[in-house]
């Protein structure tokens, strides 16, 4: 019976759900980074800050809105580029299959231009204009998220193809002779 690490593999779309997922939790920070100064303000204005706690409740709301979404993102961008990069020492595949890897590579470039003017759009928004000047971290992730994936992808690949292990053997006890 294999052991629950040995029977996880990578997969083809990984790049893809990563260029993805990224998109969509960029779009959602940058929502909760808008609605959360929003609701700040609005304690404020209800008088909420009137006592030392209040206030104080407050300015940790409007910190978690500028500081913390940023570094959440950030951190969650890293662990989904990670994640990808090891699950392709999990992947054994014979190296004929390279062009499909570089199809899914550059399939994954396309819809990451794509992505990345979608969140341009997004940011030319007049109404998000504040919000957008307080979140320059996912502002440069998703202005450089072609070039990221495409790097994070190469690497991807490199690691898929280039293992130490070999070419004739593929079964996960290993050892085999030819």
């Amino acid at each position: 019976m294999k052991s629950l690490l040995q029977s996880k593999k990578g997969d083809l779309p990984d790049m893809l759900v990563f260029i993805i997922v990224i998109f969509v939790l960029a779009i959602g920070m940058l929502i909760f980074a808008y609605v959360i100064p929003a609701v700040a303000d609005g304690l404020e204005t209800a008088g909420m800050n009137s006592s030392s706690e209040g206030a104080n409740s407050i300015n940790e709301l409007s910190d978690f809105g500028t500081v913390t979404i940023q570094r959440g993102f950030l951190f969650l961008f890293f662990g989904l580029a990670i994640s990808t990069i090891i699950t392709s020492f999990f992947t054994r595949v014979h190296p004929m299959f390279i062009f499909l890897y570089i199809i899914f590579l550059g399939l994954t470039v396309f819809i990451g231009t794509y992505l990345g003017n979608a969140y341009e759009q997004v940011s030319a928004n007049p109404v998000l204009a504040e919000t957008l000047a307080s979140q320059g971290l996912i502002t440069v992730v998703m202005q450089n998220i072609v070039a990221l994936s495409l790097a994070i992808g190469a690497l991807s690949m490199i690691i898929v193809f280039a293992k130490f292990s070999s070419f004739f053997n593929f079964s996960s006890g290993g050892g085999g002779q030819l």
